[in-house]
């Protein structure tokens, strides 16, 4: 927080995952939410703006001081998550064709989708016990599969983890050149 306040959520959808240590994360899903800080007449202060998949660290309603963390993420992984809780069922997720296994370093084999073609679409569907369908995913290329099939999630699990394009500075300064030469009073070589 840049100055205390009271936190406020504005369309987060934000769901309690429990977690093994017995501990819930809170987890927002959606992509256009915010969390906003209030002065203690209710005026707005400041608006942040909280990625999707991106652990809250405040409740609605607490009184924050500068320089608290109010949500955390991973920059480099987008996380797709289950919006529903259920059961997990893979569909067009076959070794091979869509998806190989791949060891991650201090991490269990975990499968990964490769680039296919033909009529096979790679998805995470999550049923309910009479195998009604709540929710389902399809998975880009590289995503990174954190589920097994037949597991029970509930609303706000992370399914899989997609890694984030890398942006790399040389569109910025890739360009500076042409602007120069935009720009100088010089005649063409060759004019039209």
């Amino acid at each position: 927080a840049g100055r205390p306040g009271t936190i406020k959520y504005s369309d987060l959808n934000a769901a309690d995952v429990p977690q093994a240590d017995n501990i819930s994360r809170r987890v927002a899903l959606k992509r256009n939410g915010e969390i906003i800080l209030l002065d203690p007449k209710d005026r707005e202060l400041d608006r942040y703006r909280v990625p999707y998949g991106a652990e809250i660290l405040v409740k609605e309603g607490q009184k924050v001081k500068v320089g608290d963390v109010l949500v955390q993420w991973d920059p480099h992984s987008v996380p797709i998550l289950s919006e529903a809780s259920g059961i997990i069922s893979f569909q067009d997720i076959e070794e091979g064709e869509t998806i190989r296994t791949e060891i991650e370093a201090g991490q269990q084999r975990r499968p990964v989708v490769i680039e296919h073609k033909g009529e096979k679409h790679p998805r995470i569907v999550i049923e309910d016990t009479e195998g009604r369908i709540l929710d389902f995913h399809y998975l880009p290329a590289k995503a990174r599969i954190q589920v097994d099939e037949g597991q029970n999630v509930p609303a706000g699990a992370l399914l899989a983890l997609q890694p984030r394009a890398v942006t790399g500075t040389q569109d910025i300064t890739g360009g500076l050149p042409r602007v120069t030469e935009v720009f100088e009073t010089r005649r063409p070589k060759e004019p039209a």
